[in-house]
Protein backbone atom coordinates (compact mmCIF):
# COMPACT_ATOMS: atom_id res chain seq x y z
CA UNK A 1 0.00 0.00 0.00
CA UNK A 2 1.44 3.35 -1.01
CA UNK A 3 1.53 6.37 1.28
CA UNK A 4 -1.11 8.13 -0.82
CA UNK A 5 -3.45 5.14 -0.57
CA UNK A 6 -2.88 4.99 3.18
CA UNK A 7 -3.66 8.69 3.61
CA UNK A 8 -6.75 8.44 1.40
CA UNK A 9 -7.95 5.39 3.29
CA UNK A 10 -7.48 7.15 6.63
CA UNK A 11 -9.20 10.34 5.54
CA UNK A 12 -12.13 8.90 3.62
CA UNK A 13 -12.81 5.20 4.16
CA UNK A 14 -11.85 4.69 7.80
CA UNK A 15 -12.84 8.12 9.09
CA UNK A 16 -16.01 7.81 11.20
CA UNK A 17 -16.86 11.47 10.68
CA UNK A 18 -17.13 11.01 6.93
CA UNK A 19 -18.54 7.48 7.06
CA UNK A 20 -21.28 8.16 9.61
CA UNK A 21 -21.65 11.92 9.00
CA UNK A 22 -22.36 12.30 12.72
CA UNK A 23 -19.52 14.69 13.48
CA UNK A 24 -20.55 17.06 10.70
CA UNK A 25 -24.13 17.62 11.88
CA UNK A 26 -23.32 20.39 14.41
CA UNK A 27 -20.99 21.97 11.87
CA UNK A 28 -23.61 22.05 9.16
CA UNK A 29 -26.29 23.31 11.53
CA UNK A 30 -24.32 26.39 12.60
CA UNK A 31 -23.05 27.58 9.22
CA UNK A 32 -24.72 30.29 7.20
CA UNK A 33 -22.69 30.07 3.99
CA UNK A 34 -20.68 27.59 1.98
CA UNK A 35 -17.41 29.35 2.86
CA UNK A 36 -18.13 29.06 6.59
CA UNK A 37 -19.11 25.42 6.16
CA UNK A 38 -15.93 24.66 4.26
CA UNK A 39 -13.75 26.37 6.85
CA UNK A 40 -15.50 24.58 9.71
CA UNK A 41 -15.12 21.28 7.88
CA UNK A 42 -11.40 21.91 7.41
CA UNK A 43 -11.08 22.81 11.09
CA UNK A 44 -12.80 19.55 12.01
CA UNK A 45 -10.44 17.66 9.71
CA UNK A 46 -7.44 19.38 11.30
CA UNK A 47 -8.57 18.42 14.81
CA UNK A 48 -9.21 14.82 13.78
CA UNK A 49 -5.77 14.52 12.18
CA UNK A 50 -3.98 16.01 15.19
CA UNK A 51 -5.88 13.85 17.67
CA UNK A 52 -5.14 10.74 15.61
CA UNK A 53 -1.44 11.68 15.52
CA UNK A 54 -1.40 12.20 19.29
CA UNK A 55 -3.07 8.85 19.95
CA UNK A 56 -0.70 7.12 17.54
CA UNK A 57 2.27 8.71 19.31
CA UNK A 58 1.25 7.50 22.77
CA UNK A 59 -0.09 4.10 21.67
CA UNK A 60 3.22 2.27 22.21
CA UNK A 61 3.38 3.55 25.81
CA UNK A 62 -0.12 2.33 26.70
CA UNK A 63 -0.27 -1.28 27.96
CA UNK A 64 -2.24 -3.79 25.88
CA UNK A 65 -4.56 -4.59 28.77
CA UNK A 66 -5.90 -1.59 30.61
Amino acid sequence: MTKLQLITKGLVKDNPTFVLILGMCPTLATTTSAINGLSMGLATLFVLILSNMAISAIAPAVPDKV
